[in-house]
């Protein structure tokens, strides 16, 4: 479950912890890890409570050319320390939760990166005319709110839709990583007159 929750936390950090958070208060189906068990319910909902609050905001100026880098550099801040609560939060592994906090942290500022850096390189995309950062957060956004739910009533679904997030941000990174080395460097007749001086 700790790679569920990881995923869909550098998804979208607020939505994903606010879903989590949101499920350990209301539900008993979110497994009771050890920093689960020593919360009180009205904590966990005052933790859904911030998160949901923040959303919009991140939902709503991430969509905005001016706003939207300093929005994904503060969702990629915050990614690794969601991470590392949301994965010491439902942790059964008798792993030692400084280990477990450290996979959390790690892993989801990992996601959060290649979220980032996919989201830039379709904004800069000429065929979206400078908005393609959209579609690719507006995808993250709707997978981090279905990633935990799917994980707690069928785990194999919840793996199933993180690794195709993973897939996906990891075709996406590759993708761009072959187009800057297949495009050749080309001379312009002013750079060619300069060089020949």
């Amino acid at each position: 479950m700790e790679l569920i929750a990881v995923v869909a936390v550098g998804l979208n950090p607020y939505i994903g912890m606010f879903i989590l958070a949101a499920l350990a208060a209301f539900t008993t189906h979110v497994p009771q890890g050890a920093l689960l068990e020593a919360t009180s319910i009205p904590m966990l909902g005052a933790v859904a409570i911030l998160f949901g609050l923040a959303a919009p905001f991140d939902f709503v100026f991430g969509k905005f050319v001016r706003f939207a880098p300093a929005v994904r550099r503060t969702s990629q801040l915050v990614a690794p320390f969601a991470g590392a609560l949301a994965a010491v939060s439902v942790t059964e592994s008798g792993l030692p939760l400084p280990v477990v906090a450290a996979f959390g942290a790690a892993a989801s500022w990992g996601v959060s990166a290649l979220l980032t850096a996919a989201a830039a390189r379709a904004s800069r995309s000429a065929s979206w005319v400078g908005l393609g950062h959209i579609p690719v957060l507006m995808a993250a956004a709707t997978a981090a709110a279905c990633i935990v739910p799917l994980g707690l009533a069928k785990p194999v679904l919840g793996y199933a839709v993180s690794g195709t997030a993973l897939l996906m941000l990891g075709n996406s990174v590759l993708a761009g990583m072959r187009t800057v080395v297949a495009k050749p460097a080309r001379r312009t007749a002013r750079a060619a007159a300069l060089a020949t001086r």
